[in-house]
């Protein structure tokens, strides 16, 4: 009985010296979850995180993946690990999370992030400093968040991709950039009938009907299809699909059903979608990075919303070879751009 007591006792001084494991290090892979409001979220937090130093990737959709490109050793987030600690959080009812995904709004997932973020600072330290990264859905989610309460003062810096955060305005930019593209591509004889095509529909929707304004978000990818076949888009970086299956923690299953749950569910406040209004009140560091050929959200879109932010630092980046995954199509250059904008603003 007293060697039992004894070996006991071992395993236990062995199971509290793991829980108290230093979580600030060079090389950290770590996972967790988030459980807020009937909803589990799955956290990857992976690199340095004994910079604290701490990018958060808001991924788009809404009901998309942060996991995307996991991992690949050519993608932009992967690099960053080697300075600073890179945050994919699987948003609710998106990629790998469970729960309830009815009732869904914009500020749900405000209040999630906000959770998030504390999350971050119990786990590693208080004095951490965030830095958020918003592409096209999470864009919206990032301004909301910024100008919710006091989380400003808790970031850093916001760096917004392709950000989708003014709907009724983006889907009219949509249109025009396939009028302008499109008879331009039809001008110099390249693939007229497929833009003819793309420039008669889009100019027979009514973007007051809401099906029609998804609509014409199904053309603008089309367009940027055909940009990328005429080489002017370079192809999307990504794992091959044995890696994402056997080696990734994408769940295929779920990222499939949460992503058709989740447009349903909130597919009437996307069509209304509008958080420009609020874009004044940010202040901090500002950084703006979007495609040339981003035909989901036009450049003419971001140079009206830059003027717009508050900051007195901000910058906007058009990538010459991109469509709306700019992280994706120009990873290299994306790497640059933000490991400069976080060691100017950390």
């Amino acid at each position: 009985m007293k060697r039992m007591g004894q070996l006991y006792c071992i395993i236990f001084i062995l199971v509290i010296s793991a829980c108290k494991r230093d979580t600030l290090s060079l090389n950290v892979k770590d996972h967790f979850f988030l459980e807020n409001d009937g909803a589990v979220m799955p956290v990857f937090v992976n690199g340095n995180t004994k910079s604290k130093v701490f990018l958060v990737y808001l991924h788009g959709g809404p009901g998309s993946t942060s996991l995307e490109a996991y991992q690949n050793e050519s993608s932009p987030f992967t690099k960053l690990q080697s300075d600073y600690a890179v945050v994919n959080w699987e948003q609710r009812c998106s990629g790998a999370s469970q729960g309830n995904c009815s009732n869904l709004t914009l500020s749900q997932y405000v209040d999630d992030l906000e959770k998030v973020i504390t999350l971050l600072k119990s786990r590693y330290a208080a004095d951490i400093s965030i830095f958020l990264l918003g592409h096209s859905w999470g864009g919206s989610l990032g301004i909301k968040y910024l100008t919710t309460n006091n989380n400003q003062t808790t970031i850093k810096g916001w760096i917004e991709v392709g950000g989708g955060h003014n709907v009724p305005r983006i889907v009219s930019l949509e249109r025009e950039m396939v009028n302008e593209v499109g008879n331009r591509q039809i001008s110099q004889g390249t693939n007229v009938n497929e833009w003819q095509t793309n420039i008669t529909k889009a100019n027979s929707l009514d973007l007051q009907v809401e099906d029609d304004l998804f609509e014409m978000n199904r053309i603008a990818v089309n367009c940027e299809q055909l940009m990328q076949k005429l080489d002017s888009v370079n192809k999307k970086i990504g794992n091959s699909f044995l890696y994402d299956y056997f080696f990734s923690p994408i769940d295929f299953q779920a990222s499939n059903i949460n992503n058709n749950q989740t447009f349903d569910a909130l597919k009437s406040e996307l069509a209304e979608l509008n958080v420009s209004n609020y874009i004044t009140q940010i202040t901090i560091p500002t950084l703006l990075i979007w495609g040339k050929y981003d035909f989901r959200v036009p450049p003419k879109f971001a140079q009206e919303e830059l003027l717009a932010y508050g900051s007195v630092k901000k910058e906007l980046v058009i990538f010459d070879r991109s469509a709306h995954f700019v992280q994706w199509n120009e990873p290299e250059l994306f790497y640059q751009k933000v490991k400069t904008f976080i060691d100017q603003n950390k």
